[in-house]
């Protein structure tokens, strides 16, 4: 099929067309196509003229240029990707690259740590175990919490001014629908626009600040936030409570050993007292024991 230069001879703006599409792609063949020339008649020019031949290896030097320069981006995205995990064996159920590509957009998208894993299948506890280990994972997942933050201030703007359709139920049919808004959210988006404090917490603000940001947020907003509790401080809570309760059964040891204690003085000191006054002599006598007569021998 023709190109947009039809069946013309190899004038000049047909040689800049070519070699053009040369650079562009490296490809005779294509070139050739898209100008509508053969590529015989290419060659032949080629052979007959030097400057073109010249012109032609210029071209095709850069096409290969070009290709390298994508080769080497490609490569280098690769290593990124593939040390993204460092040392770490690859499972075809685990963190695959189609995987972290999901979840990385789906977190960019939401914000939401748990519907990221939901749409990518993979559990949370590995979501943050990854983050854990590979700083370069931390950091993607930090830029896509930045580039979500935007999507959940106009949500919160939304479900402040717009509201959303509550749906009333009776008897399992709907019966009306009320509009709802969360007057809330609003004076909490209103209050800090107001006080001149930021939307949305700064970049590179401190871990306890983020919190304090989220726990005012879900406050207005009629909710609950709370932090995820690392291993380290489980362990130590758990550690003071065992202690504690060892403590507490040393006390109810001592105080037992002590009440025994007070217990065997008090008798003693009874049966000390109870020595002095006692008359042998009142006893009566001691019945001699009588045996059981034995029947039924020969």
């Amino acid at each position: 099929m023709a190109g947009e230069f039809g069946r013309q001879r190899w004038s000049g703006a047909v040689r800049e067309a070519f070699l053009r599409g040369v650079a562009a792609h490296g490809s005779v063949r294509r070139a050739c196509r898209e100008t509508g020339m053969s590529a015989p008649g290419a060659y032949y020019v080629r052979k007959r003229d030097p400057d073109f031949a010249r012109l032609w290896d210029k071209a095709v030097a850069r096409a290969g240029e070009a290709r390298a320069a994508e080769l080497a981006a490609a490569g280098e995205k690769a290593q990124r990707r593939d040390g993204m995990f460092g040392k770490y064996r690859k499972r075809h159920d685990g963190w695959t690259e189609i995987r972290t590509r999901i979840f990385l957009r789906a977190l960019s998208e939401t914000g939401c740590v748990r519907d990221a894993c939901k749409r990518a299948r993979i559990s949370n506890v590995s979501a943050y175990r990854m983050r854990q280990r590979d700083p370069k994972f931390a950091e993607a997942w930090e830029k896509a919490l930045d580039r979500a933050i935007p999507t959940l201030e106009q949500a919160a703007w939304e479900r402040a001014v717009e509201g959303w359709d509550e749906v009333v139920w009776k008897d399992g049919v709907e019966v009306s629908r009320k509009r709802r808004f969360s007057d809330g959210l609003l004076k909490f988006l209103l209050e800090r626009l107001a006080s001149g404090a930021a939307v949305r917490p700064r970049h590179g603000a401190s871990k306890k600040e983020l919190v304090a940001f989220a726990e005012e947020a879900a406050k207005a907003a009629g909710g609950f936030f709370g932090s995820r509790a690392e291993p380290e401080d489980t362990d130590a809570v758990i550690l003071r409570k065992l202690d504690m309760i060892d403590k507490a059964r040393a006390r109810e040891a001592a105080d037992a050993a002590e009440a025994a204690a007070r217990e065997a003085a008090a008798l003693a000191e009874e049966d000390a007292e109870g020595d002095g006054d006692w008359d042998w002599e009142e006893l009566p006598p001691r019945r001699p024991a009588v045996m059981p007569r034995i029947t039924g021998c020969p």
